[in-house]
């Protein structure tokens, strides 16, 4: 048993290889079934090894990659799963790249997001003449000099300060408007982690997972962290690096004293959807920030970190977005039509029904703001096409008010099919 599924290995002949005298990775072909779309997968060990290593040719790449992480639902407009689908289709490999991605020997055979220092991505800072090296020891003496800077990563843009730094994270609070709201900390390393809070051996793997979520963990009396990270709260929310940019953040050959804890909370003006574009983050944090770190690819769909708490000695989803979304769920009846589910008002996500699998949608927000409501109803859509699914109803909550089912409504005359309303209720067993 596999992720909910049952997987039967057999044995199969190979045909006769002598009548083959090459081998290459072609376009796959278009096939409608059942689709498993991977979610964002965090940096792996041994890739970190690489972008820390000085001589190797992907030391200080902050987009460094392999078939076992990387990005995957925030690039791909379609699928299969195919550089040509997704937003790495405009980076043209360098011969060395295009070497690895060719061949099955290497990590990154068939990697879509592959590419190094003399391909792909650029970072750069918005507004200014800043790129790559420059631009990341520009934004560490930033956050070290007490500044709040903005950071794009995988799924959208962060708002970042020193987490030790209490001018900073008063700063931050009247930016974002949250009086007490706790902030969610990224911290440089595990170390950093055991020695900051109180955490037991599968919190750790969970921590150090390939979703590296959030996980709220107990603080200890003695921490170094600022009191007014989360104010009169005996827990924090913890994550550790997920991207090779995270890990270059904190750890980079400039002779900078940088801290071991940052901030990293949603990049947005109060009540918007977390921002994904360069236009979104000047439009609303730029007034906010003195500088915004960014990079030309394309973030297809937004995805919030995910949040876990700690219950009965087992994870507790809070919020189910980065590194889980839109792994699907699997239910005992297939029999049952198409179906996409609008959740409520607040903290709002959608989940979309299909041969006896539930695919959730990464978090997306509050429906109380235009922004974030237009955010759903694109998100909703990507979701329909990138799962090839033909939702036959739609189902809403039975508020009349509520912004949620204006939206599902919205969707129903769109693609010409009934809605139906239900009194939603959370059970805490």
């Amino acid at each position: 048993m596999v992720g909910g599924y049952n997987i039967t290995i057999e044995e199969i002949t190979l045909p006769d290889e002598s009548k083959y005298d090459s081998f290459s990775i072609i376009e796959s072909e278009k096939d409608i079934s059942d689709c498993l779309v991977s979610p964002d997968i965090a940096v792996c060990d041994k890739c970190k090894s690489k972008v820390l290593d000085n001589k190797n040719r992907r030391y200080l790449h902050p987009f460094t990659n392999c078939t076992q992480c990387g990005p995957r639902l925030t690039i791909l407009r379609r699928i299969p799963y195919d550089r040509i689908n997704t937003s790495m289709s405009s980076f043209q490999m360098c011969p060395s790249c295009t070497n690895e991605y060719f061949d099955h020997t290497s990590r990154r055979y068939d990697a879509q997001p592959n590419c190094c220092n003399h391909c792909g991505l650029r970072l750069y800072i918005i507004g200014t003449d800043l790129y790559g090296e420059d631009a990341i020891i520009v934004i560490r003496k930033a956050i070290m000099s007490g500044e709040i800077v903005g950071i794009k990563g995988i799924g959208g843009f962060h708002l970042c300060c020193d987490a030790k730094n209490p001018n900073a994270v008063s700063l931050l609070r009247k930016i974002k408007q949250r009086p007490s709201k706790p902030f969610a900390i990224m911290m440089k390393n595990e170390k950093v982690v055991e020695k900051e809070c109180f955490i037991n051996s599968e919190q750790h793997k969970l921590l150090n997972g390939w979703q590296k979520p959030i996980i709220l963990l107990k603080k200890r009396h003695n921490t170094s962290l600022c009191d007014d990270i989360a104010p009169r709260n005996s827990t924090i929310g913890v994550m550790l690096p997920y991207t090779p940019l995270h890990l270059l953040l904190f750890d980079y050959p400039d002779n900078i004293n940088m801290t071991d804890s940052l901030i990293m909370t949603s990049c947005n003006s109060h009540g918007a959807p977390i921002c994904h574009n360069d236009n979104e983050a000047i439009q609303e944090i730029d007034k906010y920030c003195t500088l915004i770190l960014s990079n030309d690819r394309e973030i297809v769909i937004r995805a919030d970190d995910s949040v876990c708490d700690w219950f009965d000695e087992k994870p507790y989803m809070i919020r189910r977005s980065r590194g889980f979304a839109p792994l699907p769920i699997t239910i005992p009846h297939k029999s049952h039509p198409q179906i996409l589910a609008i959740g409520g008002e607040l903290k709002s996500t959608f989940c979309i029904a299909k041969n006896g699998l539930l695919y959730p949608s990464p978090y997306v927000g509050d429906m109380t703001d235009f922004r974030t409501i237009s955010a759903f109803r694109d998100s909703v859509m990507h979701m329909i096409k990138l799962l090839e699914t033909n939702p036959e109803i739609v189902i809403c909550d039975l508020h009349p008010n509520y912004n949620s089912v204006m939206v599902a409504n919205e969707i129903a005359r769109d693609l010409r099919i009934p809605v139906a309303q239900v009194q939603t209720y959370s059970e805490i067993q």
